[in-house]
């Protein structure tokens, strides 16, 4: 015990003398310290001087209430109009208490007074035109305002003026219809875009709406077979109309130039409408053969081919049957178009068709869609190419939605397939309007070259036809 002591003793009276001699040069030992772990690894490192320090501040605490009483601020929320904004177009088949439904007014009473509104009749006459409406929150109607349809393919440059209806709601609860007059402005657009799934989806991805790309696909259909010949990577540009009001874009005009490149090469449309007779505008290669076709090669705007022509095993009955037509994958109420100008020879109901339309077109060719939901034309009526004849539908034998599609040479079923080899062209620009031509689409041509991936070789083809209508 007496040598522990000891040592303890010697601990104590060694740690008394350094202690000594920090507060004696307690610089000399900071120096020293901080030389010694600059010269070691140690990459991080903190000193103090030893000895009294200067005191801190008081802790002082700032206490201040707070009312958190949101009471009358949430009242007067609760207050406010609760407004809903909606947009629709108007539909073929719709009525006023349908339009209505869709844009959420449900007031039972606005919807009796509307129904015999005949500004708002008239304007079910005239399908995708846009309408606009404020709902408050128990389905009343505070304003719709809708602009009256024009023609929808206005090629002029200059501005127009078209009536806008509107109805608003009156603080008795009555409503006040008035015509106004809007001053809508012709603008010209361009848009391009690469393919990467379907050509729908690329025309969504550039902001293009679904009514322009259904122009595209009328306008290629004698060219390009956008179901089978459509790769990713294909691009397409287009230069087109759009009619303005306001600021807000009112509708989509005529497309003005357009152009797809895909593998089977580059298809390019101006449109031209001679001066002297612009109801004979038509679209034209940019060196002015005609894009005119006896066919469309379908009559679906988009499909999924899911049964060929020929032999097969029938999904209905199980064994082998020759298919003497197409199936066309495609959601119910599709619009389908007749191939040809012709007459509907027939519009009923057959066993395994259901409900179908047969047109019969000159020179011995026939066309039948077939599965369908509905019936847009009746039997001897008269359609032009492209035309709506039904909707799409699961009718008859039919394993889904689909179209089943026939086409007939002098009576015989042929592959609808096949049909480009029945598709003349049409006559090409006379050499008499080649100099108008030229002057004509130039401008269009130069907007189409400007786009990526474009070039001038298409302005330069209008050009030369200029040029030769000037020689001629």
């Amino acid at each position: 015990m007496q040598f522990f002591a000891i040592c303890r003793d010697a601990w104590v009276a060694r740690l008394r003398r350094a202690q000594d001699t920090v507060e004696r040069h307690p610089r000399r030992i900071a120096a020293g310290v901080g030389t010694l772990l600059l010269g070691s690894s140690v990459t991080a490192f903190g000193l103090a001087e030893y000895g009294p320090q200067p005191a801190l501040p008081p802790v002082i605490q700032i206490v201040q209430p707070v009312s958190l009483n949101l009471g009358g601020q949430l009242q007067g929320l609760d207050a406010l109009p609760r407004v809903a904004y909606a947009t629709t177009d108007v539909r073929r088949d719709d009525t006023v208490e349908s339009l209505l439904h869709r844009l959420g007014v449900t007031d039972p009473a606005q919807t009796r007074q509307l129904a015999h509104n005949v500004a708002l009749r008239q304007l079910l006459e005239h399908p995708r035109q846009a309408v606009d409406a404020q709902v408050d929150g128990v389905g009343r109607l505070l304003r719709l305002d809708a602009l009256l349809a024009g023609d929808g393919h206005a090629s002029a440059n200059a501005d127009q003026q078209r009536d806008a209806l509107q109805i608003s709601a009156r603080t008795d609860g009555t409503l006040h219809t008035e015509m106004v007059p809007r001053e809508v402005q012709s603008q010209v657009r361009v848009a391009s875009g690469v393919v990467t799934s379907t050509l729908f989806a690329a025309t969504d991805a550039a902001g293009l709406p679904d009514a322009l790309a259904m122009q595209m696909v009328n306008l290629f259909s004698g060219e390009v077979d956008f179901r089978r010949e459509l790769r990713p990577g294909d691009r397409f540009a287009v230069v087109y109309r759009v009619e303005v009001a306001n600021g807000q874009t009112l509708g989509v005009g005529r497309i003005l130039a357009a152009q797809v490149d895909n593998r089977t090469g580059r298809h390019a449309a101006v449109w031209f409408a001679p001066p002297n007779r612009p109801q004979d505008g038509a679209y034209y290669t940019p060196s002015g053969g005609s894009l005119a076709r006896s066919f469309l090669l379908s009559p679906l705007p988009y499909d999924r081919l899911t049964s060929g022509y020929g032999w097969r095993i029938s999904p209905i009955f199980h064994r082998p049957e020759f298919h003497l037509g197409i199936d066309l994958a495609i959601p119910v109420g599709t619009p389908v178009r007749t191939v040809a100008d012709g007459r509907v020879v027939f519009a009923g109901t057959g066993t395994g068709y259901g409900k179908y339309v047969k047109v019969a077109h000159p020179g011995g060719f026939a066309s039948l869609y077939s599965h369908l939901s509905r019936f847009e034309v009746h039997v001897g009526q008269t359609v032009k190419q492209g035309e709506v004849v039904a909707l799409s539908g699961n009718t008859g034998w039919s394993t889904g939605p689909h179209l089943y599609y026939q086409f007939f040479v002098n009576g015989k079923p042929v592959n609808p397939l096949d049909i480009s080899q029945y598709t003349p062209r049409g006559r090409p620009l006379p050499a008499a309007e080649r100099s108008a031509f030229g002057a004509q689409v130039l401008p269009s041509m130069h907007l189409l070259a400007l786009l990526p991936g474009q070039g001038p070789a298409l302005a330069d083809a209008a050009r030369t036809t200029q040029a030769s209508g000037r020689r001629g």
